[in-house]
């Protein structure tokens, strides 16, 4: 019984875990952050207990990759990129040390330095990637996530 009770306090802490990372994950599509990321990790936490959320964790997470791609692949917008995650941070920790702004508060300003380092961190790693693969000759994460993905449907 115990056993029994274990799997469903799981299972519901990890559908309230993966909506609420979700959740956010899509308002991130439209404030600023890394929204595809936030919304893979989302599904990626739902696929641990439900088989629907297992595709739609491939398909964020290609779509997470194709977007590093595309970023890394042109210099103005990785300089656009970067340049855009250090405002974050430079405007989290302006929010928590000017207390005259709006909503200044350390939750406010964490965030907003928490989203910059999410955003310059897959961008750096992104690039490195990137570069790592093409250097070598060999694709990057994205086309390898697309030729994974044609090889499971031509199935």
């Amino acid at each position: 019984m115990l056993t029994r009770s274990a799997r469903l306090f799981r299972r519901i802490a990890l559908t309230v875990l993966g909506l609420g990372v979700l959740g956010l994950g899509i308002a991130m599509l439209a404030l600023p952050g890394p929204g595809f990321l936030v919304v893979a990790l989302g599904f990626f936490i739902l696929s641990l207990e439900y088989e629907w959320a297992r595709s739609r964790f491939e398909q964020a997470r290609r779509k997470a990759a194709d977007l590093a791609d595309q970023a890394a692949a042109n210099r103005f917008s990785s300089a656009f990129t970067i340049l855009f995650a250090l405002g974050m941070i430079a405007a989290g920790i302006a929010w928590i040390v000017v207390d005259t702004l709006p909503a200044s508060s350390g939750w406010s300003g964490g965030s907003l330095i928490l989203s910059g380092l999410v955003i310059l961190t897959t961008m750096i790693v992104s690039l490195w990637q990137t570069k790592e693969a093409r250097d070598a000759g060999r694709p990057t994460p994205a086309e390898l996530l697309a030729r994974r993905e044609l090889e499971k449907s031509r199935s």
